[in-house]
């Protein structure tokens, strides 16, 4: 909001100087002037004896607080860095489930999770008491880690291994939609590893073709984290949904026998035992032959 004191930076006022965003030494420094031109600058003159009154003219961003608000803000910044440091790689295969997983934003209202590098696996849980009987535990779970906070919207803050816990917890409430979820993603995987991945332009520009090379690279990184959320389903769900694929399989199979020993009949004739074979069968042969054309 323009105005603020955060933002006014006006000569004569001290701020806290940091170069870095999160880390280095931060220097009081004094506002001499506003620069005219862009990008803006700022006129600053350092204020510690050692500094000698150097003055530099530096962006705005650099000056992140009035020095008078210095000591609660390096505090925070202490709690957050405390917070993230155990956060995980942004390739590492229990993040990446755990972003799968929230993708489907079945339960945002509950809880999301952060994704950038500054915030990667933190956990927001937005309403404690829902989330807790949804998972059946007490919402002191969510604050079992001693780096969890109650932020000032009221949300939960909690770090990686509330995240990787509650993450667990949430795929077991929808195992099933997320196995079957789970098979369609290696369905899709495994054909734009082996035809690409086609993006159609707007008004004229071109389309982008992703070569199956790197669909199948993307999917060496991914397939990992699919693997993890069947895991956490449990092997329960995992095993009804190969039942079920089986059961579709043999129910492909059948169907196909069926279609050739009806067309078998009307050739030879017996075009009175085809109908009532394909009256028995219970739907159309043109339905069953398109069925079956596209498990082929």
């Amino acid at each position: 909001m323009v105005g603020t004191e955060e933002q006014r930076r006006e000569p004569g006022e001290r701020w806290a100087y940091r170069a870095a965003p999160y880390h280095g030494p931060v220097y009081e420094v004094e506002v001499l002037k506003k620069g005219t031109k862009r990008p803006t600058r700022i006129k600053v003159r350092f204020v510690a004896e050692d500094a000698e009154g150097r003055e530099e003219w530096v962006p705005p961003a650099r000056l992140r607080v009035p020095w008078h608000k210095k000591d609660a803000w390096l505090a925070d910044q202490q709690r957050w860095n405390d917070l993230t440091r155990d956060s995980p790689d942004d390739h590492d295969p229990e993040f990446l489930a755990v972003c799968t997983l929230f993708d489907e934003q079945w339960w945002t209202d509950l809880a999301t999770v952060g994704y950038n590098a500054r915030e990667c696996g933190i956990l927001y849980i937005h309403d404690a008491p829902a989330l807790a009987e949804l998972l059946d535990v007490p919402e002191t779970f969510f604050s079992a880690d001693a780096r969890a906070f109650t932020d000032a919207e009221g949300a939960v803050v909690a770090p990686w291994p509330t995240t990787l816990a509650v993450t667990r917890l949430l795929a077991k409430t929808r195992a099933d939609q997320l196995v079957a979820l789970m098979a369609e993603k290696d369905q899709q995987a495994h054909h734009e590893a082996t035809y690409g991945q086609y993006y159609p332009g707007r008004g004229k520009n071109p389309g982008t073709h992703i070569s199956p090379e790197t669909c199948a690279e993307v999917d060496r990184i991914y397939r990992p984290a699919r693997d993890l959320l069947r895991q956490w389903c449990g092997a329960e769900t995992a095993e009804r949904l190969d039942e079920l694929q089986a059961l579709r399989t043999e129910v492909v199979r059948i169907g196909k026998l069926m279609e050739a020993a009806i067309t078998c009949l009307r050739q030879a004739g017996q075009t009175a035992a085809a109908s009532r074979f394909e009256r028995e069968l219970g739907i159309p042969l043109e339905t069953l032959r398109h069925t079956l054309s596209g498990r082929d």
